[in-house]
């Protein structure tokens, strides 16, 4: 496949609008803002934090899919889905990856139509949203560190949209972060860490589902 042509590619399955569910789940950021913990003067620092974290452990495990999928090593990626849903404690944000990354992997398949991606959409074991973005990344032929950038951009972005809804950010400011932030996004797609600690928001994620009204699912 030409670079452009993966680039392309890479762009359309970048697109936070896809149609996977993202606009649905807040991953906890819904229950921070009820909570009051959440607001416009530390969101930036809160998100690269979050990107140093969680960011960090998704890039790494979207960056081994990547490798996984150029090497068609389907097991072991099976494997490498298993292990990171077991670093996801809250049951929230973690079935909201699953089901993410299975529509995600399935929407890719489909549309591309590589056999690695077929197969890999017909098994019937939890997949999710990080491996399954670095699995069609490494099929298109993408390198590890930019599919792992790519999904966090994305990601990002999703996360911003989610504010928007939660908090009175306004499109401009909402852009001044995403670009604020891109070096956080670099650094994060360039470290291999396979740990992430954010008590904080597996606890918001966890209470999620007790709120009074809710705008996500997670």
């Amino acid at each position: 496949m030409r670079d452009l042509t993966a680039l392309l590619s890479l762009q359309q399955f970048a697109d936070s609008a896809l149609p996977i569910g993202g606009a649905a789940h807040s991953f906890g950021l819904e229950s921070l803002a009820d909570a009051g913990l959440l607001n416009i003067d530390n969101l930036e620092p809160f998100l690269a934090a979050h990107l140093e974290e969680s960011g960090t452990l998704d890039a790494a495990y979207c960056a081994l899919s990547c490798e996984l999928a150029q090497q068609q090593a389907i097991e072991q990626w099976l494997s490498l889905n298993i292990e990171y849903g077991a670093r996801r404690l809250a049951r929230e944000s973690r079935d909201a990856s699953a089901t993410m990354g299975r529509r995600f992997l399935n929407l890719a398949a489909r549309v591309s139509d590589l056999d690695l991606l077929v197969a890999a959409s017909q098994n019937s074991h939890e997949t999710h949203l990080a491996p399954c973005f670095g699995l069609v990344a490494g099929a298109l032929g993408v390198v590890p560190e930019t599919a792992a950038a790519a999904y966090l951009q994305q990601s990002l972005t999703a996360l911003i949209s989610a504010c928007q809804r939660l908090l009175a950010l306004g499109q401009t400011r909402a852009q001044e972060i995403l670009w604020n932030l891109k070096p956080c996004i670099v650094r994060a797609a360039e470290t291999r860490t396979l740990s992430s600690f954010t008590p904080l928001l597996d606890i918001a994620s966890a209470r999620h589902p007790n709120q009074t009204t809710r705008l996500f699912i997670s």
